[in-house]
């Protein structure tokens, strides 16, 4: 009786073990299921950590370059300044020391030479002044611009800085006039004929008319006036029409006496290889700036003009601003 009891109880207990290793063996499946999501969910939220770090890093990276960039710019542009401002003493200095009396505007990059010095009242003519002071100019040229140009004149013995340095775009020979309305000083009979001879050629299809070039390399009027060719009908001697006309004639006079004097002056080349040698006329349209207190004839005189522009070629600084544009545009999208 008591072995069959003690069997009975030794089942029970068998039973009871094996429900608490079920429930054991549960609990830890249940406990394997959610240590596996937990390292699931740290292993993304470590990934997601990793992914937000390179990101902050390359965000910092990138920071960093477009700041190297912008300091790269910003010293291409100093540099730019730096070199022009030298280049527009040392042609004042020299032109001044030959008595040549030249006005330097500095913010705008400019060589200025009164009306007087180069031409008379509404003439596109050098007069014997402006021959001598285009040459010393053309001299100072040649001595100054090997140190900021390429091409085969150009050099870094005796330059200020035989560094690189920033280099000469153009050098722009701006011719300018007064408000006055243009009169011809030869208002004659032969000026009107030329005249009536442009106002006829004006019928002709603009592509058999001879090009703007062709008119500007023609010489000065003449008393008498020519023929015309068969193949063209416009007058070769036609004057100023207006002070666009007679500004943009005072500049090719001035670039073709320069070149007259040095013909090497077009050796010198942009840092593409270009002239930098160039010409523009503005007329009455670029006036300088005038005082309450300045006559309007001392206005007007000091509006008849040449200006020597130089325009500094910063080509890796437009490099490093147009990526640093593009970078900015991105980032605000």
């Amino acid at each position: 009786m008591s072995t069959r009891r003690n069997a009975i109880h030794s089942e029970d207990e068998e039973s009871y073990f094996a429900s608490m290793t079920d429930v054991v063996i549960g609990l830890l499946f249940v406990f394997i299921i959610m240590l596996m999501f937990f390292a699931m969910r740290f292993q993304q939220a470590t990934q997601q950590q990793d992914q937000a770090t390179q990101r902050q890093e390359k965000a910092t990276e990138e920071q960093l370059e477009v700041t190297e960039r912008q300091k790269t710019l910003i010293d291409e542009l100093t540099d730019s300044e730096a070199a022009r401002w030298e280049i527009l003493q040392n042609l004042g200095d020299r032109l001044q020391k030959e008595g040549i009396i030249v006005s330097i505007i500095k913010d705008e990059g400019i060589l200025r030479f009164p009306e007087e010095i180069l031409f008379e009242k509404s003439s596109w003519d050098l007069n014997a002044k402006g021959v001598v002071a285009l040459k010393s100019l053309a001299r100072a040229l040649d001595i100054v611009l090997p140190c900021y140009t390429s091409g085969s004149r150009s050099h870094v013995d005796g330059c200020p800085n035989k560094k690189a340095r920033a280099q000469v775009e153009a050098i722009f020979i701006e011719g300018h006039a007064d408000s006055d309305p243009y009169k011809n000083p030869a208002n004659s009979k032969m000026t009107q004929q030329i005249r009536k001879r442009s106002d006829e050629a004006n019928t002709i299809p603009s592509e058999q008319r001879p090009s703007l070039l062709s008119f500007l390399n023609k010489p000065s009027p003449t008393p008498n006036v020519p023929s015309n060719p068969p193949d063209q009908r416009r007058p070769a001697n036609l004057p100023p029409k207006d002070n666009l006309d007679l500004a943009a004639l005072r500049a090719t006079s001035t670039f073709r006496e320069l070149l007259k004097v040095l013909p090497d002056l077009g050796e010198y080349k942009s840092p593409d290889s270009k002239p930098v040698l160039s010409v523009s006329g503005y007329g009455e349209y670029r006036p300088v700036a005038r005082s309450e207190a300045e006559p309007l004839d001392k206005f007007k005189q000091r509006n008849r003009r040449i200006d020597l522009r130089i325009l500094m070629a910063v080509t890796n600084a437009e490099v490093a601003k147009k990526r640093i544009d593009l970078r900015s545009s991105g980032s605000s999208q």
